[in-house]
């Protein structure tokens, strides 16, 4: 099922349209990742939640490449399907060693599943659409199978939630972004911007 899944979307690269978005997501969108969390932060200086929120997807981040090298990456091992299998679409480079689970999927549903938590507007199930298609794109430029991206997947789901019920009302992340705040506000006021 899982070759099977993986051909079906990784014989899909070679249609013009596709290919530059698929390798876009694949290799460039944790940069524009980094570019959106450090705008998301300056735009939402008065919005302490929110900050506490985007600390718990960094925590999650961290939390969740932990377990997935650390416990799952050590349960099952297999390498890169474009190693393995015959006629695999290999859109982008990539190191030999074990695929499982995808960190590119790790990554984007750990900040993305936060999100999605501290967003009320149904604009909040844009952060999951963009982290489906980014874990397809895995698929799609033949780097990842499915198993790895859903192994990903579920591994920062769980943990997002845990860290988000555990965290999301806590004292220590308010009292922290509180500091941030005046430090800040110290700092642009020295600087002359209000």
């Amino acid at each position: 099922m899982d070759i099977f899944i993986f051909r079906s979307i990784n014989n899909l690269a070679g249609i013009k349209i596709l290919d530059p978005m698929g390798i876009f997501l694949a290799r460039y969108s944790v940069y524009v990742l980094a570019i959106f969390l450090i705008f998301k932060w300056i735009q939402k200086r008065n919005d302490d939640k929110y900050r506490v929120g985007l600390l718990i997807s960094i925590l999650t981040a961290f939390s969740s490449e932990l377990v997935g090298k650390l416990i799952a990456g050590k349960l099952y091992y297999h390498t890169q399907p474009f190693t393995v299998l015959n006629d695999v679409h290999q859109l982008i480079p990539k190191n030999v060693g074990n695929s499982y689970p995808s960190d590119h999927t790790i990554i984007f549903f750990s900040f993305m599943i936060i999100l999605f938590l501290i967003t009320k507007t149904w604009s909040r199930y844009n952060y999951l659409v963009i982290a489906v298609l980014v874990a397809l794109s895995r698929i799609f430029v033949g780097v990842h199978y499915p198993s790895d991206v859903l192994a990903g997947m579920m591994i920062a789901i769980i943990m997002g939630n845990i860290w988000y019920q555990v965290f999301i009302n806590s004292q220590i992340m308010y009292s922290f972004v509180d500091k941030y705040n005046r430090m800040e506000k110290k700092i642009t006021n020295r600087l002359g911007f209000e």
